[in-house]
């Protein structure tokens, strides 16, 4: 029952930091995108919503994520515990990275076209999809830990 109060409080903290965190971590990836051409811009705030929801989700869910790492690999924690947590976080941030090469692949693009004077493209704010990249990148790296202590532990329990 304490292990499960434990992890419920952490999901819990790790979402509410994720909710208050989520416009630095958005500022962050938007001052890499480097295009003069294309404009990002809000339409909607239901849209805005979701994305906090979405990343305090991503970010809430480490726990859990965690705790079925744990379950299906028998895990110890000290080493093998901060490796997978590591490996999740790293393969949420490639994710997270990614999109921002595709973006800056997309806005290096439509740069190429010549629209005239003063004419700049527009991008939707709600079609960048940071949180849900995360998200998925945390999901990969969950299986990949999975995978790894899966075969790790068969092989010296052999």
């Amino acid at each position: 029952m304490t292990n499960t109060l434990k992890y419920l409080g952490l999901i819990l903290i790790l979402s509410v930091i994720g909710f208050l965190i989520r416009d630095y971590f958005f500022d962050f990836p938007l001052s890499q995108i480097a295009n003069e051409n294309t404009q990002i811009v809000r339409r909607n705030i239901s849209g805005q919503f979701y994305s906090h929801i979405l990343f305090a989700l991503s970010i809430g869910i480490i726990p859990l994520l965690y705790l079925v790492i744990k379950k299906l690999t028998k895990l110890n924690f000290i080493n093998q515990g901060l490796i997978s947590c590591g490996i999740i976080l790293v393969s949420g941030i490639s994710l997270w990275q990614f999109r921002i090469f595709q973006l800056n692949n997309k806005f290096k693009k439509l740069s190429e076209f010549d629209l005239g004077n003063g004419i700049q493209t527009e991008l939707n704010y709600d079609n960048l999809n940071f949180g849900r990249y995360l998200f998925i990148g945390f999901l990969i790296g969950t299986v990949l830990s999975i995978l790894i202590f899966k075969n790790k532990n068969k092989s010296i329990t052999e």
